[in-house]
């Protein structure tokens, strides 16, 4: 039974990991099929939900009449992306 519970151990640790560090800009300006994107996707998800202040970017209604302070805040991190 020993045996078994370092086995246990770095399966935890896998699966409980930390969080990637990822570049923000290039979570907005990479194609969604590249590489990076396909190794980053929740951390660029959640990178950028923070950046902008909400749980998760991708379920926000970004229309102005709907959110226009976080519509704001989106514009703003792109617009600072492509600089």
């Amino acid at each position: 039974m020993s045996k078994t519970l370092p086995n246990i151990f770095i399966l935890f640790q896998i699966s409980c990991g930390e969080k990637k560090d990822v570049d923000v800009c290039k979570c907005l300006t990479l194609p969604g099929n590249s590489v990076y994107m396909q190794e980053n996707n929740d951390a660029c998800r959640d990178a950028i939900s923070k950046e902008i202040g909400v749980e998760n970017w991708e379920k926000v209604n970004m229309s102005l009449s709907q959110n226009a302070e976080i519509s704001a805040k989106f514009d703003a991190l792109a617009e600072k992306c492509m600089r």
